[in-house]
């Protein structure tokens, strides 16, 4: 079945969807509802300046599905089956040396980078 969307119909559910969160926001708890006006006043950069770097110069304990690729490496080492590629397609101009500052900031965020 072929299921075709049009303006009209793109902006039904867009109302509907805004009503069904309009009604979402109605049942909060009055504490819930002050927490949500909280986090929405926070500066939306405020989180990546909560992230600090790990104490301590020693390796990191491992977590649980880090253990787990690392089980499953010594099973098989040739095997690509965790590798997961992700395409990404941008559209329009790219600005290059944007680009390149956001990574070189993950990359120094994350030190396993």
């Amino acid at each position: 079945m072929l299921l075709s969307c049009t303006e009209n119909d793109t902006r039904t559910g867009k109302q509907a969807a805004a009503a069904a969160l309009a009604e979402r926001l109605a049942r909060l708890s009055p504490e819930r509802r002050a927490l949500l006006q909280k986090l929405l006043r926070t500066p939306a950069d405020s989180a990546v300046q909560s992230i600090r770097p790990r104490e301590g110069d020693g390796p990191a304990p491992l977590s649980f599905a880090q253990q787990r690729l690392w089980f499953i490496h010594q099973m098989d080492p040739e095997s690509p089956a965790y590798n997961m590629p992700y395409p990404l397609r941008l559209r329009g101009a790219v600005e290059v040396g944007l680009l390149r500052r956001s990574l070189d900031a993950l990359v120094r965020r994350h030190e396993t980078l």
